[in-house]
């Protein structure tokens, strides 16, 4: 819903203002790689439709030049994960991704549930549930004052 509801005025240099569920506003910011990325779509989506009409104000569109529909955006989220060799791909797993891997460098469960637009810590909460023991094992090595102490 985020990627199809995404209008082009509100993708900026440095951040995109994404329109969540219930209307919920927040923002989002671009990584260096991110920006990479977009600025190649961006040059591509201009040249394809340099002599075509776009219907609408959508970021990401269709071949037509309409936004696209929750059933294409499913399919290109599962041929991309078809050719990265990656099965049982869908647009949920990857916010699921982010979150956990955010969690493993140390972004604290607060931050991480604004940035993913929850309303309830709770339901960033269910994230947690899904590390491994080794993962916490991970974490709490990393963040342990005893191990990250300095000697002089």
């Amino acid at each position: 819903m985020e990627i199809r509801g995404l209008q082009t005025e509100n993708v900026k240099e440095t951040t995109i203002l994404v329109q969540g569920k219930g209307n919920k506003e927040r923002v989002v910011f671009i990584s260096p790689a991110l920006k990479k990325i977009l600025i190649k779509y961006e040059r591509l989506k201009k040249s394809y439709f340099a002599d075509k009409q776009i219907g609408g104000n959508n970021y990401f569109l269709s071949y037509q030049g309409y936004g696209l529909s929750h059933p294409a955006i499913h399919n290109l989220i599962k041929e991309a994960g078809r050719r990265a060799g990656i099965e049982n791909v869908h647009p949920h797993k990857f916010r699921h991704f982010y979150a956990v891997e955010s969690l493993n460098q140390g972004n604290d469960v607060y931050s991480l549930s604004r940035l993913l637009g929850h309303s309830e810590i709770s339901t960033t909460q269910r994230y947690l549930q899904s590390l491994s023991s080794e993962q916490l094992s991970n974490k709490a090595l990393s963040s342990s004052p005893l191990m990250n102490r300095r000697t002089n």
